[in-house]
C-alpha cells in the first residue's frame, strides 16, 4: 500500500521535490487504482517523458495522467501489469527526448573532456532488442554464456574485511554523494590536443621522445641520488631498444642516447655482469658502468625508478570525500565472440541498476574490430549508429540508478573510433617474482600510461598525443589497467592497481571489478576491491 512517506522517498530518489497537495493526490491515485508507490512513480516518469517533456508532477499533470493512463486500466484491469511487464523496471523506452544538465548527468560523452549538456534521443529501444540490423540470419544467444557456472560469485578480494562487507551492499537513497569528478588536464592545461594523424614530421617525433628521455632520466637521477662519476665508471641515460626483430633478450639490448649527450647514438649493452634486471623496449634507464673500448657498455647497476610519491590522503582525496565511494570498473568486449546480442552488457546494466554505485568506468572495445560479425560485413547499419544504441541502452539507468555517474573510455580496437593512442596495453618482459605487480609498477615508475617503444603491432601511436596526454601527473591512489592478463588487484608501492580483465571471454562470461573507497579513520587500508563474475 502506498503512503506519503513511500511516495516522497521514490520522488526524492529521482531528485524530484513535490508539494503537499500533489503528494496527497499521488497517494489517492495509488489507492484508487491499487498500485504501489514504485510502480506509480515509474508510470509517472514514462508518462512525463513521453507527453510532458519531463515536467515535474502538478495537480493538472496528474489529472492528465489519470485520464490517459489509469482510466484505461479500469476498463482492462491487466493493462497496467502487462505494460509494466513489457517495459521492465525502466519505463523510459518510449519515443522520448531526455535533456539533462551537467550536475545531474548520468552518461558522460564518449571521450569526454569537460561536462556537457547531454541529449539522448531514443526510439523504442530496450536491452532485450540490443543487436544491430543485419543482412544475414540473426544468431541466437550464446548457449555457453547462458550455461556459465556461478554467475555473481566473488573470485578475488583485496582489502580489510570490514570494508569488504560494505562493498557487497547496494547503495540506498541515503548513500548519495556530492561528487566533483573532473578530467585531469596535461601540463599545458589542455584536455585534448588536435594532431595531424599520419602526418608527423620525423624530426618533431624524434624531439618528442628525446625530451622524454631527458626528463625521466633526470627524475631517476634525482630519486636515486646519483650525481658523481669516477674515472672508471660513468653514468649514462637513454632508452632501451632491441637490435633484432624479435623479443628483447640479454643479447639484444641496445641503449639509445639523447641528441644532447651522444648525438642520439646507440651502444650495445652487455648484461652478463648484472645479477637481476627487468627491461623492456622503450624503457628510460640510467646505467652506472664502463665502456672500455667504446663499442659496448658494461653496466654495474641499472636505475629506472622515476615514480612520484603517493599524495597524502588527508590532504588530497580524503579531504573532499564525504562518505564511502563505490565504483564499478568493467572492460570490453561486451558481447560474446559468436554473436552481437550483448547479453553480458544487459546483465551488467541490470547489476548496476541493483547496486546503484556512485561511479561506473566502462572501457572499450564496445564493438571489437576483430569480432566475427564485424569482419563478415553483414551489418545493415553504421558502426556509429549501433554504438549510439549501446549508449541508449545505458539510458535506462537514469531511472533505476539516477545518481550513478558513468564514464566511457575509448579503445583503439573500437571499429567506429579512430584507432589512435591513447589506450592502455602492455606486453612486457620480466624476471622472477610477482610478474603482474612488476609490469604495473613499470607504468608508475616510467610516469606514462604506455612506456613501450616501439608500440605493439597494430597500435597507431601518435607521438604528439602521447607526449601531451599519456603522461602520469602523479602516482594515483587507484590505477585501472585492463589487459588480457588474468584479473588481479595489487598494492604496488601504495598504488592499488586493478585489472578487471574482460566482461566476456570468447563465447563465455568474464569478470568485472567493484571498488569501495572509504574515509573511515579506524581502518588502515581505505581502499577495498573485488573481482566478480558476470
Amino acid at each position: 500500500m502506498a503512503t506519503e512517506e513511500l511516495v516522497t522517498e521514490q520522488f526524492q530518489f529521482l531528485g524530484i521535490d513535490i508539494q503537499k497537495e500533489v503528494l496527497t493526490k499521488c497517494v489517492s491515485l495509488c489507492e484508487e487504482y491499487n498500485v504501489d508507490a514504485e510502480t506509480f512513480i515509474e508510470q509517472w516518469m514514462a508518462f512525463s517523458l513521453t507527453h510532458l517533456n519531463g515536467c515535474p508532477p502538478t495537480l493538472e499533470n496528474l489529472k492528465l495522467l489519470e485520464k490517459k493512463e489509469f482510466s484505461k486500466a479500469t476498463s482492462r484491469p491487466n493493462a497496467l501489469a502487462n505494460d509494466a511487464a513489457s517495459t521492465g523496471s525502466s519505463l523510459t523506452v518510449y519515443g522520448a527526448q531526455v535533456s539533462t544538465q551537467p550536475d545531474n548527468e548520468v552518461l558522460s560523452d564518449y571521450m569526454t573532456t569537460t561536462p556537457k549538456r547531454v541529449k539522448i534521443e531514443t526510439e523504442v529501444v530496450t536491452t532485450q532488442e540490443l543487436q544491430p540490423a543485419t543482412y544475414s540470419p540473426v544468431v541466437g544467444n550464446s548457449a555457453k554464456y547462458a550455461s556459465r557456472a556461478n554467475p555473481g560469485t566473488v573470485v578475488h578480494s583485496f582489502g580489510e574485511d570490514k570494508i569488504l562487507q560494505a562493498l557487497a551492499k547496494a547503495n540506498g537513497p541515503n548513500d548519495i554523494l556530492d561528487l566533483c569528478i573532473t578530467q585531469v588536464p596535461n601540463e599545458d592545461g589542455d584536455m585534448y590536443t588536435k594532431a595531424m594523424f599520419g602526418f608527423e614530421l620525423l624530426h618533431e617525433k624524434a624531439s618528442t621522445f628525446d625530451n622524454h628521455i631527458q626528463y625521466v632520466s633526470q627524475c631517476i637521477l634525482k630519486k636515486a641520488g646519483l650525481t658523481e662519476t669516477t674515472s672508471t665508471e660513468v653514468l649514462v641515460a637513454g632508452r632501451i631498444e632491441c637490435d633484432a626483430d624479435a623479443r628483447l633478450n640479454s643479447k639484444s639490448v641496445i641503449l639509445q642516447g639523447t641528441w644532447e649527450a651522444s648525438l642520439s647514438q646507440a651502444v650495445t649493452v652487455d648484461m652478463d655482469s648484472l645479477k637481476q634486471y627487468s627491461l623492456f623496449p622503450g624503457q628510460v634507464v640510467v646505467m652506472r658502468g664502463l665502456n672500455p673500448r667504446g663499442d659496448k657498455f658494461i653496466p654495474k647497476d641499472v636505475y629506472c625508478d622515476a615514480a612520484q610519491p603517493i599524495p597524502n590522503p588527508k590532504a588530497d582525496m580524503m579531504n573532499t570525500l564525504k562518505g564511502p565511494l563505490s565504483m564499478l570498473v568493467v572492460a570490453g568486449p561486451y558481447t560474446t565472440s559468436d554473436n552481437m546480442s550483448y547479453e553480458p552488457l544487459k546483465d551488467f546494466i541490470t547489476y548496476v541498476g541493483n547496486q546503484k554505485p556512485h561511479v561506473v568506468i566502462m572501457t572499450g572495445p564496445f564493438m571489437d574490430c576483430d569480432h566475427i560479425k564485424v569482419k563478415d560485413n553483414t551489418m545493415a547499419e553504421t558502426y556509429k549508429s549501433f554504438f549510439d544504441k549501446l549508449m541508449d541502452s545505458l539510458g535506462e539507468l537514469n531511472t533505476t540508478s539516477p545518481y550513478t555517474k558513468i564514464y566511457i573510455v575509448s579503445s583503439s580496437k573500437d571499429v567506429f573510433h579512430v584507432n589512435m593512442f591513447p589506450t592502455d596495453s602492455a606486453v612486457l618482459e620480466g624476471m622472477g617474482g610477482d610478474k603482474l605487480a612488476r609490469l604495473a609498477n613499470h607504468v608508475v615508475m616510467q610516469r606514462t600510461y604506455y612506456p613501450l617503444w616501439p608500440p605493439s603491432p597494430g597500435l597507431c601511436l601518435d607521438a604528439a598525443l602521447w607526449a601531451a596526454h599519456a603522461q602520469l601527473p602523479c602516482t594515483p591512489h587507484v590505477l585501472v589497467l585492463p589487459s588480457n592478463f588474468r584479473y588481479f588487484i595489487k598494492d604496488v608501492n601504495g598504488c592499488v592497481v586493478v585489472n578487471p580483465e574482460h566482461l566476456t571471454k570468447g563465447t563465455g562470461g568474464g569478470t568485472f571489478s567493484r571498488i569501495l573507497i572509504t574515509d573511515s579513520g579506524d581502518i588502515p587500508k581505505k581502499i577495498a576491491a573485488q573481482i566478480v563474475r558476470i
